[in-house]
């Protein structure tokens, strides 16, 4: 059976942010054949080893983001803000509008509300505004208003707290893909503080298991949406 060509836009805190906690999703639709833009507000540069100066970093992890969407023949975006600084303003919510008004997505993933981490929870409350300022008709800006599904907010295991699955997704046929891209991020098999590759791969076998797949990620909504059904996009 035909079906409609989709474009998923991710958008995180920080570079590695939805590599991770959502990439198998968008590896899934690009091995699909649909559209995928990744979204940083940073370039996560903060994170970097004592052993890599912060700027030299920045343009690693850069150079990273860029490497896994076009892996999954997609576009990554890199705003400039400072990691651990992301500010919550009109400019930014503004900036992340346009941005889905000039790409026009179908679906839209972002952090959940909590977080351990202040630039996921900014995040959230940016993506929210900007997802509802890009809606507008009214709201007068260069681009003309759009409208995306969502957004729907990744499991992160920095975003635990009151995380509740609510969808989930099939994931299986993107595995491959996405195993092969998220290692090109320095994050993923280096960090010192946390084994981001095998929290993430085991996550998603285990929540695999609970839909009777190999693969699984999932996806919590805002209550007003709980009370809906939501198929899986």
């Amino acid at each position: 059976m035909d079906r409609e060509k989709l474009h998923i836009m991710a958008i995180g805190a920080h570079i590695g942010d939805v590599e991770l906690s959502c990439g198998l999703t968008l590896a899934k639709h690009a091995v699909l054949g649909d559209d995928i833009t990744t979204v940083a507000l940073t370039a996560g540069e903060r994170g970097a080893p004592p052993s890599i100066p912060v700027e030299e970093f920045k343009e690693l992890n850069i150079e990273s983001a860029t490497e896994f969407a076009n892996m999954l023949g997609g576009d990554s975006i890199v705003l400039n803000y400072r990691d651990g600084e992301v500010p919550e303003n009109e400019d930014i919510k503004f900036e992340v509008c346009d941005i889905i008004r000039a790409y026009k997505p179908d679906v839209i993933l972002t952090h959940w509300k909590n977080s351990i981490h202040k630039d996921h929870i900014t995040c959230h409350r940016v993506v929210v505004d900007a997802h509802f300022y890009a809606a507008l008709q009214h709201m007068e800006r260069e681009l003309p208003a759009h409208w995306a599904k969502g957004p729907y907010f990744a499991e992160n295991w920095e975003d635990s707290h009151e995380f509740i699955p609510y969808v989930f997704v099939d994931v299986t046929e993107g595995y491959e893909l996405w195993y092969d891209a998220v290692r090109k991020l320095w994050l993923t098999e280096n960090s010192p503080w946390f084994k981001y590759l095998d929290y993430y791969d085991a996550l998603s076998r285990t929540r695999g298991a609970l839909i009777h797949k190999e693969r699984g990620e999932t996806f919590m909504v805002a209550p007003s949406q709980m009370r809906t059904v939501i198929d899986s996009f």
